[in-house]
């Protein structure tokens, strides 16, 4: 232990009597002064900080606390979990969390306190380490007496998504039933084929729902073909209420396996279809990614039907996959009226295979309306296919208070 002197012997004493002032103001800056000693002469009192009836006074400890060593305030700390304040336990978790890596062996010490709130907090805190240290400290804590430690050290295992829990989630799917649905969850972030199987194996003979939703889910993030294939094939006796998260993972799966799910003969398109969320965003970057890849006509015009679905930014993909297709011209035609500016923008860009007449009346009809951009589309389209008598529902455009708009008939009609 470092040797202080008299002076600054005496001078930590009256910091320390400081730190039971009534004013809060100052038993803040007695914790910013303990800063100048060292630890091992302040830590206890750092730590009771973190308990002080004031906030500024318990987060002015946890900063000080946060460049004191691990081995030095952990296991004064980590008790504190259990407190029966919520703001002291939330503080100190926090702080604990800070070490990472450094405080994996006192969090697996703490996974047998007595205090359940201490092995809670401590099961948590060991999956933000993400450390294959903590797996099989924590895969004993799966069978912890109170059910909620074990729901939180499944959840945990599922953090750290180390291989060595796989056989250690699969046993506590097969022996916990309160387990059922964390264990199928932290499978699928581990991301191992082996255990998107399990649940595959495990999933006909299952009856809870929220237990298959979660089962479905994580075969979405680590299944491969033969998942996919599984899925496939039962996805009518999939009930309803999951065909949404089916559908995701049979298109997470494919995006994987780099195959382009609705090119298969045996997907069932038009259910998957139904099934979708227009405003669940990840559903919706799937289907960019499918529709971007090259796909039969016959499943574009299947799409174009199925399209209720797809959101702005997906219906632009699908118009432009759509463009060479001559017999989806009228599905284009349809989009020239979306309430979204950009989709009716990009079908109109993409209105190839009209003839001059058709592309007139359409013409016609945009620039008489509000909407700025569609309006400019149907000036660039004018242009492209040389539409003469557009000229004259393009010159009040040169007065147009839009720059963009304004712009481009001056453009068009060289004014």
């Amino acid at each position: 232990m470092t040797q202080l002197s008299e002076s600054l012997k005496k001078e930590l004493v009256a910091i320390v009597a400081n730190l039971n002032h009534d004013d809060s103001d100052i038993r803040r800056w007695a914790i910013y002064d303990l800063e100048q000693f060292p630890p091992e002469y302040t830590v206890e009192h750092l730590v009771g900080g973190t308990e002080d009836d004031h906030r500024a006074v318990r987060e002015a400890a946890a900063e000080v606390l946060n460049s004191v060593p691990a081995d030095q305030c952990l296991q004064l700390l980590i008790p504190l979990l259990g407190s029966p304040r919520i703001e002291v336990r939330n503080l100190v978790a926090g702080i604990v969390a800070k070490f990472d890596a450094a405080a994996v062996d006192y969090l697996l010490e703490a996974l047998v306190h007595g205090n359940e709130d201490v092995r809670k907090f401590s099961v948590d805190i060991l999956g933000l380490t993400r450390s294959d240290r903590a797996v099989e400290g924590l895969a004993k804590a799966l069978y912890d007496p109170v059910e909620n430690v074990g729901v939180s050290a499944a959840e945990a295992l599922g953090k750290i998504r180390s291989v060595n829990a796989t056989p250690y989630l699969v046993k506590a799917f097969e022996d916990r039933e309160y387990l059922k649905r964390e264990c199928a969850e932290a499978l699928g972030l581990l991301g191992v084929p082996e255990a998107a199987h399990f649940l595959m194996e495990q999933f006909l003979t299952t009856d809870e729902l929220l237990v298959k939703y979660a089962m479905v889910d994580a075969m979405g993030n680590a299944g491969d073909l033969k998942v996919l294939a599984f899925l496939e094939q039962n996805f009518d006796q999939i009930e309803e209420a999951l065909h949404g998260t089916a559908a995701l993972a049979l298109m997470k799966i494919a995006r994987r396996q780099r195959i382009n799910l609705f090119n298969r003969p045996g997907i069932p398109l038009k259910a998957i279809l139904e099934s979708m969320v227009d405003s669940d965003e990840e559903y919706q970057q799937l289907l960019i990614g499918h529709i971007d890849a090259s796909l039969k006509p016959e499943v574009l015009e299947a799409l174009t039907k199925g399209r209720a679905a797809f959101g702005s930014n997906a219906l632009v993909a699908l118009i432009k996959a759509a463009a060479p297709h001559s017999e989806l011209s009228e599905f284009l035609l349809s989009m020239v009226d979306h309430p979204d500016d950009w989709v009716a923008y990009t079908a109109l860009e993409h209105l190839t295979h009209l003839d001059k007449a058709a592309a007139a009346d359409v013409i016609k009809r945009v620039l008489g309306g509000t909407r700025n951009l569609p309006q400019l589309a149907a000036i660039k389209v004018a242009q492209r296919i040389e539409l003469s008598e557009a000229r004259e529902w393009i010159k009040p455009f040169l007065k147009s208070e839009d720059d963009d708009l304004r712009g481009m008939a001056k453009q068009v009609l060289g004014d």
